[in-house]
């Protein structure tokens, strides 16, 4: 770690200087930390977030919905403005100046951590992006050892987090770190990916989210069981108006603007939409629906074993 703080700093003088003895001592350690920093991966081989398979009517209604993680996938340009704006001020607001670790966030958090023995905060949408992409892939394996490896509270992770970063801030446009992020992100108990959790909570797409929709939303994956605001509007609120104060503070709105949407009651822009998986949805339609599922899951076309083919 104090290799990778003399790397973000530009080997400063003054936290040279603080570190040396100790670094002194711990030689083998630190540069094995920077040989690991100098060997960034160039094929990142991330997996594709899974999302809903939609059983459809021939005359294109919904029957039915599956899925493990409720997630629709979609482009920059189907999400709204205001809805990256907001997650960028609160997540990270140097976030389009940084290569993929933010120095000031990163030894801020360090200096809150040692002080308080935690291990939490400071990373940058970018690590946050390349966490939940490893997850989704240990998920989309059934890989317990990939789950635990992206989640463990452990520096090993955190470094190798800030590898995976600088990576992919060489091989991919800050649009598309961003669009990846927001299509992975938890946003609720069981919503994954901002069109999912837009359409749960105010029944539109994400790429007609309004500056308070927005800021109400960014809010959440903080921690999604907490600021959920259908379970608790209050707290959310309270949350709303936190990134609704840092979108202000990151210019992205004007003050006469983060004051509207602060006044604003939560309960006059919630439309909540209720959605659930399997063919119980399916009405009339559900011992059909059963049928369709039994047939493909007998279907060797779509994988040799019967897990593959649920996957």
């Amino acid at each position: 770690m104090l290799a990778l703080i003399l790397a973000l700093c530009g080997g400063g003088a003054l936290m040279a200087g603080i570190a040396l003895p100790f670094v002194m001592t711990m030689g083998t350690t630190a540069n094995a930390v920077t040989g690991i920093f100098d060997d960034v991966p160039e094929d990142l081989g991330f997996t594709e977030p899974s999302e809903q398979t939609v059983l459809l009517a021939k005359d294109g209604s919904v029957l039915a919905r599956f899925y493990i993680e409720n997630r629709i996938n979609v482009r920059s340009d189907q999400i709204s403005q205001h809805m990256k704006n907001a997650v960028v001020a609160i997540e990270d607001r140097r976030f389009y100046e940084h290569h993929g670790i933010d120095v000031q966030g990163t030894v801020s958090a360090l200096v809150s951590n040692l002080t308080s023995g935690g291990l939490s905060g400071g990373s940058s949408i970018t690590q946050q992006y390349v966490k939940n992409a490893l997850l989704e892939e240990g998920r989309i394996a059934d890989d317990n050892e990939k789950i635990k490896r992206a989640t463990e509270q452990t520096i090993a992770r955190k470094i190798n987090e800030a590898r995976y970063a600088i990576a992919v801030e060489k091989t991919m446009t800050k649009d598309e770190i961003l669009t990846g992020y927001l299509n992975l992100a938890q946003f609720g108990p069981s919503q994954y990916g901002v069109e999912t959790a837009a359409q749960r909570y105010f029944s539109k797409s994400a790429k007609d989210l309004t500056v308070v929709e927005a800021a109400t939303m960014a809010g959440i994956t903080q921690n999604p069981a907490q600021w959920d605001p259908v379970r608790h509007p209050e707290a959310n609120t309270e949350r709303r108006n936190v990134v609704l104060g840092e979108m202000y503070r990151s210019g992205f709105i004007t003050e006469a603007e983060m004051k509207e949407a602060q006044a604003t009651p939560i309960e006059s822009y919630m439309h909540v939409s209720e959605q659930s998986a399997g063919c119980g949805s399916a009405g009339i339609s559900a011992y059909f629906c059963e049928y369709v599922v039994k047939d493909l899951l007998n279907d060797k076309a779509l994988g040799a074993t019967r897990a593959e083919r649920t996957r």
